[in-house]
């Protein structure tokens, strides 16, 4: 082929080749411009906007916790207190704490019992007396008269497994009509032993134990907390006030 006939197709090739390239060009610019536009398109929160997300947030109603009422207090018994005790600490009278907590017994509480203490009076009204016939009306075993009119009269009773660590104990007993505290009254032995109560009351006509060994004090028993037994066969036990003043002796059988 001579060259006058090969210029057209270089001319042809010359020209799609140059379609090609602008085509292309071109394809790339509009890429180009949307990715930009995408990129520039402003993201902006306005206040009003703001403010309407901040009230969509759920509200939670505070919760009004009801304050526990106020009333009496409320006594947990421990070891060595007794109904005496808790009346003095508490400056409640004795017989209020009875009634109030359904108390019939005065020396009977236990470790860990609740007890409310009236400090403004018992909060139920003591019942009225019913009337009944004369001729069915009981003897009571209780005596009648009023607490505190009779005396106290305290003894030592008994000498509880003289030599025996574990079983040895004096036995003091009220026999008398009226309650008395302890509390500085002192146990001796003719060795130097001696004991000294802290806040005690024996009621009229019931016992308390005092043990020579170590334990855990109840209004009916206390411990002593020796190691050895004390107490032998035909040695005098005294039991003195807070004053110092002998008010017992016992001679050990």
């Amino acid at each position: 082929m001579s060259a006058r006939k090969m210029i057209p197709f270089l001319l042809l090739n010359v020209l799609v080749s140059a379609v090609v390239v602008l085509a292309i060009l071109y394809w790339w610019d509009d890429r180009d411009d949307g990715s930009e536009t995408a990129v520039s398109i402003p993201t902006t929160i306005t206040p009003a906007a703001l403010q309407n997300t901040a009230v969509s947030q759920p509200q939670i109603a505070p919760t009004n916790t009801p304050e526990p009422d106020s009333g009496p207090p409320i006594h947990i018994v421990q070891a060595g207190d007794t109904l005496g005790t808790i009346s003095q600490l508490y400056d409640v009278p004795l017989d209020d704490i009875m009634a109030e907590n359904g108390l019939t017994n005065p020396n009977i509480i236990s470790v860990g019992q609740q007890l409310v203490i009236p400090i403004g009076g018992i909060s139920t009204p003591m019942p009225a007396d019913t009337a009944v016939p004369e001729e069915a009306v009981v003897p009571s075993p209780i005596a009648t008269e009023a607490v505190g009119s009779g005396e106290a009269v305290v003894e030592i009773t008994a000498v509880i497994g003289p030599g025996q660590l574990a079983d040895e104990a004096i036995l003091l007993t009220n026999s008398g009509e009226d309650r008395i505290a302890l509390q500085n009254w002192t146990l001796r032995d003719e060795d130097g032993h001696e004991y000294a109560f802290g806040q005690v009351t024996l009621f009229a006509g019931s016992d308390l134990r005092i043990n020579t060994a170590s334990g855990a004090n109840s209004p009916t028993a206390l411990y002593w907390g020796l190691d050895e037994a004390i107490w032998t066969s035909g040695e005098t036990v005294t039991l003195q006030d807070s004053t110092g003043v002998t008010r017992v002796t016992y001679e050990v059988p």
